[in-house]
C-alpha cells in the first residue's frame, strides 16, 4: 500500500511507502524538482514532486482526483528507478524517476 497527497496550493505531490516511519528517514536526495527520501541503508522511503503539474504529464485537476497509487522500486547497477502508477478519475497514468543509489 502507498500513501499519497497532492497539495494544489503549493503544487506538490507526495508519495510514501505505507510502512514509512519518521524515525526511518536518513537523507533526502534532490533530483531537479524531485526529492527522494531514503533510510540509513539507502532504501527508498518516499518521493516529493515539486511543481508537479509542470513536471508530470498530469493537470492539476487530474492530480487532485488521484484515487490510488502503486510504487515499484528497482535497483540497477548503482542506480535506483522508481515507477509510480496512478489511477485518477477512472484513468491510469505513470511516471518514473531514476537516481543514483546511496546504498552502503
Amino acid at each position: 500500500m502507498v500513501e499519497f497527497n497532492y497539495d494544489s496550493e503549493v503544487d506538490i505531490l507526495t508519495v510514501d511507502r505505507e510502512s514509512r516511519r519518521p524515525e526511518d528517514y536518513q537523507e533526502s536526495i534532490p533530483v531537479g524538482d524531485y526529492v527522494v527520501d531514503v533510510d540509513e541503508d539507502g532504501r527508498f522511503l518516499g518521493l516529493e514532486v515539486l511543481n508537479a503539474s509542470q513536471n508530470l504529464p498530469f493537470t492539476v485537476e487530474e492530480l487532485e482526483s488521484i484515487e490510488s497509487v502503486e510504487l515499484e522500486v528497482k535497483d540497477r547497477s548503482g542506480a535506483e528507478t522508481v515507477s509510480v502508477d496512478m489511477r485518477y478519475s477512472g484513468n491510469k497514468g505513470k511516471f518514473s524517476l531514476g537516481y543514483e543509489s546511496v546504498k552502503a
